[in-house]
């Protein structure tokens, strides 16, 4: 009788074990981690208990900050899946969220936008990111076609700011003078050393002297 009693409650205790649902899981991943100033991020992820409608948070750690503020609030679809838009404007990373359950990070780093232009023999160099960069040097370079590589010309030091179109939107800039053979394809380029901590390294489109 006592065996019967026994072999009962554990064939109960295995039946509820096996029926329990597993702990909810949840993932992120971005359709690119580099992405240029301004440029949109997709982030998507799926639930694991696969239910729809239910609200996924998006919180985001930037560059230089500790605390994570609200990047989004989206939900699941079919599926469990979940999809964001973000738009980082500085090295970020993102995690989701849903109730208590969180994902790992994903980092987003960014490069700045470079534009390089020219009138006359003054050359003018700017750089378009979320924080000031004065201070910091670009580098001038030309093309080599010989040897199929770019070399420098001139190291510029940024020195004026202005306001970007929309905060917190900043244009780094300098004046140079240079002197090019006619034709000759030239750039700007910031190394990842003055580009750093919170962004990465970046090239303007090319141009011709």
């Amino acid at each position: 009788m006592k065996i019967f009693a026994l072999t009962a409650v554990l064939g109960a205790a295995l039946a509820t074990a096996a029926g329990a649902a597993p702990p909810a899981s949840l993932t992120i991943a971005a359709s690119t981690t580099v992405v240029n100033y301004g440029s949109p991020v997709t982030l998507s992820g799926k639930l694991s208990t696969q239910k729809s409608n239910q609200a996924i948070g998006i919180g985001a750690t930037e560059c230089g900050k500790t605390q994570q503020s609200k990047a989004a609030t989206v939900k699941t679809v079919a599926g469990g899946t979940y999809s964001a838009a973000v738009t980082p404007t500085i090295g970020t990373a993102y995690q989701a969220t849903y109730k208590n359950v969180k994902s790992a990070s994903v980092p987003v780093t960014v490069k700045p936008v470079l534009a390089l232009s020219r009138s006359g023999a003054t050359w003018t160099a700017k750089v378009t990111a979320g924080q000031a960069l004065t201070g910091q040097a670009v580098l001038f370079q030309r093309y080599v076609k010989l040897h199929k590589r770019w070399k420098q010309v001139k190291r510029v030091l940024l020195t004026a700011t202005t306001p970007g179109p929309a905060k917190p939107t900043v244009v780094s800039s300098a004046t140079f003078a240079a002197k090019l053979a006619r034709g000759t394809r030239v750039r700007l380029l910031i190394t990842a050393a003055q580009a750093a901590p919170c962004y990465v390294t970046a090239t303007s489109p090319s141009l011709r002297a």
